[in-house]
Order: C-alpha cells, then structure tokens, then sequence
C-alpha cells in the first residue's frame, strides 16, 4: 500500500502538493496564535508577575482588592528575595458605593495597619490612596489662566489620565528611572512635588524638573515632576486596579490638599523580613480577616499569579487559540476531504484493477486512509517548520513580543497535530467507503462519477429541519439561561452545521440550474455545456464549495454578530444633540435662561435635569445580568427627572420614545400625576416586573432603611443607554448600572435630595460647535457654581473651581461605531486566512475536473472549440462554484450571526438587551469579493493549460484514464 501510494503521489504531485500547503498554512495559523498565547502567558505570569509587587511582598486593598478574592492564594515555600519583572492585573472593584478610586472608595481601617506595623515579622508597610484626577503639562491660557486641553474628571467617571496615588512610602516602590523619589514628610503647603510611572511619562512628553498641572474636583495645582518611577505593567492602566501600582505618586498631606477631603487609606504595602515565609504570612492575615469579617483583600506572589490566569482567561486568549484550532480543523478537514474524493473518482479503474488482482476492501479503504494521514503529515510537519520560522523572523524584528524568544511549544505541537491528522482522519472516512464500493467487474467500463441523485431533495428537507432549531433554541423556545446556553452549544450549532451540509447538494442544483443559463450568456457558450459541469461529479464539488464557505460563513457571521450587537449600546434618535453637566454642585433654576442663551442652542430645546443613580431594593434587586457577567443588572439604575411634557410631549418631544410596554399617552398621564417612572423594556423583561409594579430604590444619602417606591408606568426602548450614562457622567458613582430611567423632575428633587440642576439635555442649530458651546456652558457654571459639594461616602467637600462638562451624541455614536469597526475587523482576519488557505481546494477540484473531462475537452477541441472556449469553459466552473459558495456562505454567515447575537442576551456581559438584526452589507463586499476573485484565479492554471494543450494531447490522455 505504501508503494503504491507513493506512486499515486509521482503520478500527481501537484494534487499533493496542493492539498500540503493548505494543510502547512492551516498549521500555521495555529501556530501564530498559539505561540503568541504561551508568550503572552509566560510574559504575563512566570517572568513577570513578581514585578507589579515591586519591593513588597503582600499588598492588603480595601474591599476586592487586586488579587482576587480573600480566599485565593494562600501558602507556598516563597520566602522574600530579589524579583523578576512583570506587570499586574486589573482588580476587582471595591464595594462601597463611591466606587473605585473615588472619595467614595473603601477604605482600611486603622487598627489593621496599625497591627500590620507592629507585626514582628513586617519590616516596612506604607499606606497609599488613590483618587481621580487629570493631569497635563502646565501649560496656562494667558487670559484664564486654565489649562487649553485639560478639565477635571466627572465624579464616577473612568479617569483617563494617571490616578493621584498619596503615598507615606520613603523608597519608591519600582526602580527610578530618572531624577528622585518624593518627600512623603513635606506639609500641605510646600511646593508640591510628584513622582510620575514610565508610562505616563511618555504620553504627556513630561520629563523630570517639568511643572505639571493637576485638575481635581476641588480646584487646579500645580506640582514639580521630579523623578519617573518605572512602569509596573498592567497596574498603569489609568485605573488603578492592580497589585502594581502606577500614577502620578504625591505626599500625603498634598494629595489631602488635592482631593479636598481626608485621605482613605485604600491599600498597604507590605515588606517582610528577609528570611519570612511570604506565603505563610498571607495566608495568616487571610484568615484572621475572614474571622473578622473584613472585605480587603491580601495578595502576594501566587495569588497574583492566579488572578494574572483568571484575566487572561476573561480576556478570551485561549479561547482564541482553540478557535483557531477549531477553523485550521475544519479547513483542513474539507481540503483533504476534497483532494481524496477527487483522487477515489479520478481512481475508480484503477482501484477495480487492484480489487481484481487480489486487494480487500480492508486494503483499498486502507490506501485512502494512508493517503490521507501522509497529506496531513506534510502538511503538520511543514506548518510546524514554516511556523516557527515566521516566528523567528517575527522575534528578530520585534523582540519585545517574544522576550524568551521564538519557541515551539508542546501545546501548539499538539494542537496542530490534532488539526491536521484529527482533519484528515474525519476526511478520510467518507472517500474510503466509496473505494470500498467499487467492484473488480468496475474495471471492464468507466466508473460513472455522478452518484444518485434521487437523495438530493430529503437531504434538503431534513437539512432545512436541523438549521431550524437553532433559531428556535435561541429566539422561540422558553427555557433557563444555563439551559438555553447548553442547548444552543450541544444542539443547535452542530444541528446547524450538519444541515447546512445537508443542504448544500440541493444548492449546488439550483445554482446550476439557474445561475448556468446566465453565466453560459455572459461568456458566450452554450447552455448546455453547463448543464452538468457541477453535479458530473458532485463529492469533489462538494468538498470544494464547503471548505471555501467555512472562511466565508465565518467572516459573515462575524460581521453580522458584531454589528448585531453592536446595534443595542449605540445611542439612537431618541437622544438629544447635546448633553451638559454642570459640576460639582449644579445650577440654581433661575440661570437656566443663561443656558439657553449660548449661541448654537435652540432656546426651546433646553430640558434640565435632576440625576441620582440610587441602588435598587427588594425582589428587582440584581436581576437582569447575563451569564457571562454582571454589567447591566439592576443593582442601581440611573434615574432623571425631567419636565414630563418637554421631554415627551407634544408633537416633536426632546425625547421621542418607543413604547415596547404600555403607551404614550396613558405613561404621560401617569407620570404627571406624579411618582411614576419609564424605564428601559430590558428592565421589564428581566426583572420579572410588569407595569404597573413598583421598583424600590434606596436614596443615597438617605436614613438607613429608608427606600421609596416608582410605579412603573411604560417599557421603552432605550439603545445606548450604556454608553449615554457612561461617557456623559450620568452615572453619579463609579459602579455598574442596569438602566436609565425617567421620572418627573420634583419627585426626584424631593426623593433624593437633587437641590439644583446637575444635567441639561439640548439640541443645537445645525454647524454648531460643540467646543464653543462649551465654552459659553463653562462661563455660566463659573459664574453660578457653588462652593461646596457632597461627595459620596465623604460628606461636604469644598470646590475651587465648578466647571461644565459637554459631551455631543453624534460624538459617542462616532466613537463607538470607530472602536467597534476595530474590534470586529481584528475578530474578522482569521475567517479571511481561512478563506485564502481554502481557496486552494477549489484550484485542486478545478484542477481535477479539467483532469476528468480531458476526453470530452479533446472531442470538444476536435469539433470547432477553440481555445479560448476551453478557457471560457473552465472559468466558467469556477464562477458557478463561487455562486455556490456566495449562497452557502451567506446563509450559513447570517444564521450563525442572527443566533450568536441572540445569545448575547443570555450569555455576555451584557445580558438582558434585545439584539436586531443588522447585516452590514457594506462591509460585507470584503469576503464575498475576495471568495470571488479567489476561485477566478483558481481556474487560471487549469484553464490556461487545457487551452494550451492539443486536441490529440486531450484525446489520448482522456482515453488513457478511461
């Protein structure tokens, strides 16, 4: 058998070779992603995880902390010692209701660091807060004497610029990269000094002796940057969450200053005494803060290292590589499928000679399966060499994304092995029955290539039964989360793949049938050549079409979930042009004239607005979250209060809504009798509420105990209320919301203590400028601010400067719409790659139909054809195979993607919110394209060498096969 295989491969060896680089470039996808994964592992954990602890080695945080929970971690052989580098890991957000980083955020409580001092085994432990700010170069504006580019962050806002990190700590905590580290003794009124992380550094072009001007709630300074402290990795994330810690370092009596409240201690620094048991010393402090029932958390070297794993798991990195895994799988199983049906038809004498000379049926099945691990090796073997030696020249020219440089490693060895031969054993099984079918007597005649067709029409029906239930599963049937999750994973996609298979023969008949005729017009041929030219031989049809429509289908469905999902969070036209917060303290009612005088406002397009965003009580409480995550559940919702008839009255209202639950008129009569409230239709369908019912909510500053109670008067549908609620400061602290609500504007102001006018919503005149808007909007907040404020979890703070914040609408969905374009292109590249690597299964079945018709091409070319005809024939072919491929991978693209979007309500992060269904037709044109011009151009060889060849040529070698 393994002679004559290697014949067979003497015999054809551009069939061989083909089918090997497809195989190779499949197991080269693998090995991109999947090495890329182990270096961002090992760059993440093993080498560098010991960096974002820096001279500590246990870090306590208040309330979840960036380890992980308490409970994690706990206990090794790790005594203290120099470490490697590395960076840290995002961590949880704290539970107090201010938020991470903000006045509001949870603080330690002194005994413990006073006992972490005292502890005989400590030798150092120094404090840190950590608040948000806006920092720049101090640059003035000559006549205001404020910074051009520069305003103070929205309290409960994500701060985009280095958190403020006051600091008792007399070393730095990382290397010092230039100048010196601060005095943590200098008093309030000192020239004020800071210490600024590597990072940072390089994004304001800072450097040491610059001044730098730093904008907080409270008012404007002005600090000397005299040292950069080296980055500590993931902990310079602007946010402040990881073990390491990066920002802009001050003394603690000017961060007090800065912050215009007391300082939180909101961490503690911990370094042992050489010698000490790192692992026993945290796994004690673990337990007697479990005993105490105390929410820090205590992280050191092994419990940062598994909350390093959990990220990158979160984040979906090995998720990836198994995807890419799962793609070269199936592309390689449909390319090595396609290239021994072709071999099984283009073989059927031949096998039926050996059947006569002796061969079992167990030999001739072996052969196929032999023939099909050999393509699979070649091409494992050589995607493994042209993998790493990508990698090598990846590394040469880029070392920092491989510092332990380029490597094989035994998981991505072992994932190609299972794409490759996993695929050609799945390919090999069906190729191998039909040779065990054919007869010795076969060997007398031709072996007829074009197999019954009698099963094309039930294989339809049963394919169109099983594409079916996946919709059904997602979008029809009643079922739990977890349960609707199992169902779609286990049931509906295989269902859904297999019927998309069993629907492709029909396909393949149809396009013949009416695509033909138009394609025959188009290049000048006869209808009935054309008649048969797919379903003459329709397995290696088949295997062609659908390992083309793999990387077509995917591409399609990524393009259809990813602008499906994206549909929910973009802020549609129920948002007004332009929103304004007036902070810290909010406007009298007597100065709303003065906004809507600013040039570029409508005047009667002004809607003032009373915020909060109070937690959520009884039975709605922490419903509405998908099962993916947490964000949208309805743990505290967004409430505005409004003028019911300018924002919904009236024939052109401020915000025109769409009711999904109730109407406008009876939701408008209800509201203006007071104490009612619209809210988003997610909250209703989750929640379990009706309206009617009454949602509980718990004022922020009122009495413990004490909630008061909306009714519920309409479900509206509310896209981008997210987003709206997060980029413009809605959000009145720094948590997670499940919705924005309305209610009327003196049930707010009365419920929860909103005294003045924090938001206005406005429209603007056509060209105006958000910039200068701002400008007139900045004038009246300065003119009419108060002087203090209350700050969540603080009290009354003092401001120094009130300021307006605007942000336009047409700027968010701008901003969404660019980041998703992004994402969902980079999701989109390894569908292209496999659409490339799969195109040449298609050149293979062009390749072996000139092979197979060489015959009727010599009779063709002996009647009158010309060469151009043969040329014009054989594109011909690949232009219908596209046509097949166009409407499989269309139907597959857009299924998958409907349903994956479906899902989404279930399974993501963002659970709860109804998904349409958006097909970007535009961007589309990219893979539909590409499938077209890659089958052209497969038909190019085999086109041009059946036009060269001679009639006699075509004759003899037709006559010779037969």
């Amino acid at each position: 058998m393994i002679r004559l295989l290697l014949a067979d491969v003497r015999h054809r060896p551009a069939r061989a070779a083909l089918t090997s680089l497809a195989v190779v470039l499949s197991s080269c996808v693998v090995v991109w992603v999947v090495s890329g994964y182990d270096a961002l592992l090992g760059q993440s954990i093993d080498e560098n995880a010991a960096k974002a602890l820096g001279r500590f080695d246990v870090v306590v945080a208040a309330g979840g902390g960036p380890g992980g929970p308490a409970t994690k971690g706990g206990g090794g052989p790790a005594t203290k010692g120099p470490r490697p580098g590395g960076p840290a890991t995002k961590g949880a957000r704290p539970d107090i209701p201010g938020g991470r980083g903000g006045p509001g955020a949870g603080a330690l409580p002194p005994p413990l660091i006073a006992s972490l001092r005292e502890d005989a085994k400590v030798a150092e432990a120094n404090v840190t807060s950590q608040s948000r700010v806006s920092v720049g170069l101090a640059e003035p504006d000559p006549e205001r004497d404020v910074l051009r580019h520069d305003r103070p962050p929205v309290l409960g806002m994500p701060p985009l610029d280095p958190p403020l990190i006051g600091t008792d700590a007399h070393e730095p905590p990382y290397e010092m990269e230039d100048g010196r580290w601060i005095d943590p003794a200098l008093p309030a009124d000192a020239p004020g000094e800071a210490v600024l992380s590597a990072g940072y550094v390089g994004r304001l072009k800072a450097e040491v002796g610059d001044d730098l001007q730093v904008n907080s709630e409270v008012g404007r300074f002005v600090v000397r940057l005299v040292g950069i402290v080296e980055q500590p990795g993931g902990g310079g994330n602007g946010r402040g969450g990881g073990p390491g810690q990066a920002g802009l370092f001050v003394p603690p009596a000017l961060a007090e200053s800065i912050n215009g409240y007391p300082t939180r201690v909101g961490r503690v620094n911990v370094a042992l005494k050489d010698g000490e048991d790192v692992g026993a010393f945290a796994e004690e402090l673990r337990e007697r803060l479990r005993s105490s029932g105390s929410s820090a958390t205590v992280t050191d070297l092994r419990a940062m290292k598994e909350g390093m794993a959990q990220g990158l798991s979160r984040q979906g990195t090995s998720t990836l590589a198994y995807s890419a895994t799962g793609v070269a799988l199936l592309a390689a199983l449909f390319i090595i499928f396609t290239a021994l049906s072709m071999g099984v038809s283009e073989r059927g004498r031949e096998l039926a000679v050996l059947r006569a000379v002796g061969l079992t049926r167990g030999q001739v099945a072996g052969m196929v399966f032999l023939e099909g691990l050999f393509l699979a090796m070649l091409g494992w073997l050589g995607g493994l060499a042209a993998g790493w030696g990508l990698l090598r020249i990846v590394a040469s020219a880029k070392p920092e994304l491989f510092p332990d440089g380029a490597a094989l490693g035994a998981w991505c060895v072992a994932l190609t092995g299972v794409a490759a031969v996993g695929g050609a054993l799945a390919a090999s099984i069906q190729p191998a029955w039909r040779a065990t079918r054919v007869a010795p007597l076969d060997a007398m005649a031709p072996t007829p290539t074009a197999p019954p067709t009698r099963w094309i029409v039930p294989a339809a029906v049963v394919g169109l039964a099983l594409i079916a239930i996946n919709p059904l599963i997602v979008h029809v049937v009643p079922m739990g989360p977890t349960a609707r999750a199992w169902a779609y994973a286990a049931v509906g996609c295989p269902a859904m793949a297999i019927g998309f298979l069993l629907l492709a023969p029909l396909v393949v008949r149809v396009v013949e049938r009416i695509a033909g005729p138009a394609v025959a017009a188009l290049l000048g041929l006869s209808p009935r050549m054309l008649e048969s030219i797919l379903t003459a031989n329709l397995w290696r049809t088949l295997g062609a079409t659908v390992a083309l429509t793999i990387g077509l289908g995917l591409y399609i469905s990524t393009q259809t979930w990813g602008y499906s999902m994206l549909a929910p969070f973009t802020p549609g036209d129920w948002a007004p042009d332009m929103l304004v917060g007036f902070e810290p303290s909010g406007l009298p009612d007597d100065r709303l004239a003065e906004v809507a005088a600013v040039p570029g406002v409508i005047p009667g397009r002004v809607l003032a607005m009373a915020v909060e965003q109070p937690r959520v009580a009884g039975a709605a409480a922490g419903t509405g979250g998908g099962a993916g995550g947490t964000i949208g559940t309805l743990d505290t919702i967004v409430v505005a209060g409004v003028d019911i008839d300018l924002a919904f009255g009236g024939e052109d209202p401020m915000i025109p809504l769409t009711y999904a639950y109730g109407d406008r008129d009876s939701a408008l009569a209800r509201l203006k009798e007071g104490r009612g409230l619209i809210v988003p239709d997610h909250v209703l369908e989750s929640s379990g509420l009706e309206l009617g019912d009454s949602l509980e909510l718990i004022p922020p500053d009122g009495p413990p105990g004490r909630t008061v109670a909306y009714p519920i008067v309409g479900a509206v549908s509310l896209p981008g209320w997210h987003w709206m609620t997060k980029m413009t400061g809605l959000r009145r602290r720094a948590v997670r919301t499940g919705g924005l609500a309305f209610a009327p504007a003196a049930d707010v102001r009365r419920d929860f203590g909103v005294e003045r006018t924090n938001f206005v919503w406005l429209d603007a005149e056509p060209g105006a400028s958000p910039a200068a808007v701002e400008e007139g909007m900045q004038a009246i907040a300065e003119a009419h601010g108060e002087a203090t404020f209350r700050a969540p979890g603080v009290g009354e703070v003092v401001s120094k400067r009130p300021y307006a914040r605007l942000t336009a609408t047409e700027t968010i969905r701008t901003g969404i719409t660019w980041r998703a374009d992004a994402v969902i292109w980079g999701m989109s590249q390894i569908p292209l790659v496999t659409l490339l690597i799969t195109s040449l299964a298609v050149a293979d079945a062009v390749a072996s139909s000139v092979r197979g018709r060489r015959w009727e091409l010599g009779v063709l070319r002996a009647v009158g054809v010309t060469r151009l005809g043969l040329v014009r024939l054989i594109v011909a072919e690949a232009i219908l195979i596209a046509a097949v491929v166009l409407a499989l991978g269309f139907g597959f693209g857009v299924t998958a993607g409907w349903c994956g979007a479906g899902m989404s309500r279930y399974l993501s992060p963002f659970g709860g919110m109804p998904t349409p269904l958006i097909i970007p037709w535009a961007r589309l044109w990219i893979g539909v394209g590409a499938a077209l011009a890659l089958c052209l151009l497969a038909a190019v060889q085999p086109a041009v060498a059946a036009g060269r060849a001679e009639p006699l040529s075509l004759l003899m070698a037709g006559r010779a096969s037969a």
